[in-house]
């Protein structure tokens, strides 16, 4: 299922099951998923939105407890919630969106922005995150990728607009040296 995920999305959604155990939720909620971005500060979304310093403003603003750790013989595997599978379907719109085909942690705080039947974008809200300027700022920094030539994704666009070019070039090579042996032949 998360293939495409880069391994800090991996992470994210690992410490986000980590909050939910923490917090002996049933299931990994939108408010345990945001709380999972922030354990990572060298995170794309941290980066970006420098989400670390507000861990507590989410945890009071989201009502997220911190409990003792589950005991070693509870079930490890806790299943997403239906707005979690939403912001996983968002986040990987978003990736799509932005023409980009590994899913990083900045496509999941997108999703998590998208998602309506929450109180993730009010909290981020708060500290002056929203989807619109969060896009902006993600597509700002993908323009300083491309002139940084950080952005391989263009490259390789380029090189496959070039298939068609080089195959019609081979193809004439190729009906150019059959003519010449033909010629040859008969001659």
């Amino acid at each position: 299922m998360f293939e495409r995920y880069r391994e800090d999305a991996r992470r994210a959604i690992y410490f986000a099951a980590w909050e939910a155990r923490q917090s002996a939720s049933a299931y990994i909620e939108t408010e345990h998923m945001l709380l999972g971005l922030i354990h990572d500060a060298d995170s794309k979304a941290n980066q970006l939105f420098n989400l670390a310093p507000h861990a507590e403003i989410f945890r009071k603003q989201l009502a997220v407890p911190q409990t003792s750790p589950p005991a070693p013989s509870s079930r490890m595997d806790i299943p997403l919630s239906n707005a979690s599978k939403r912001v996983l379907a968002y986040t990987a719109e978003e990736a799509h969106r932005a023409g980009s085909k590994p899913i990083g942690t900045e496509h999941l705080l997108l999703g998590l922005l998208r998602e309506n039947k929450s109180d993730v974008p009010d909290a981020l809200q708060a500290v002056g995150i929203d989807l619109r300027s969060a896009r902006n700022r993600l597509r700002q920094h993908s323009s300083v990728g491309h002139e940084a030539g950080r952005e391989p994704d263009r490259e390789v666009a380029a090189l496959k607009s070039l298939r068609p070019f080089a195959a019609f070039s081979l193809l004439v090579v190729v009906l150019s040296l059959i003519y010449l042996i033909v010629r040859l032949v008969h001659f």
